[in-house]
């Protein structure tokens, strides 16, 4: 009788090391699977190489057509952080050094910028925003974040 009831002890114990195991492994599950649909989220905009050739297509566009709007020759320094959208074309989220020289002075001034390019599907552009602003959260420039 000793022997037998030593038995159901053991086989529950077993039983409760089975179900913890179970959920130990359901969890990590759902947090690996929640991470990539983070990641690969529909829509969102994901990093890319800064010297990917689109990128710097739209950093020199962005950096003509603002010069053309505000009269000022803006010269692209370099691109800080890159990251594309896919819609109906590509939105190029993009944070650019640029310099450019005010009227009357010497030097050159450098500013960070923020712009979204529109790449359309015929591959014409156009400059959907430029914020003068640091591109971080933190104002720090050497942490180039959206």
């Amino acid at each position: 009788m000793i022997l037998w009831q030593r038995r159901i002890q053991g086989f529950g114990r077993g039983v409760k090391m089975k179900r913890s195991s179970i959920a130990v492994v359901i969890t990590v599950a759902f947090a690996l699977f929640g991470a990539v649909a983070v990641a690969q989220r529909t829509g969102g905009y994901r990093e890319i190489d800064k010297a990917d050739e689109g990128a710097v297509a739209a950093a020199e566009f962005a950096v003509k057509d603002q010069s053309e709007k505000k009269e000022l020759a803006y010269k692209l320094v370099s691109v800080a952080k890159a990251e594309t959208q896919t819609v109906a074309g590509i939105n190029y989220r993009l944070c650019l050094k640029v310099s450019y020289q005010k009227q009357g002075e010497d030097e050159e001034t450098n500013e960070f910028v923020q712009v979204v390019v529109f790449r359309s599907l015929q591959k014409e552009y156009s400059l959907t925003s430029w914020s003068e602003e640091a591109c971080s959260k933190d104002g720090d420039p050497d942490l180039q974040t959206f």
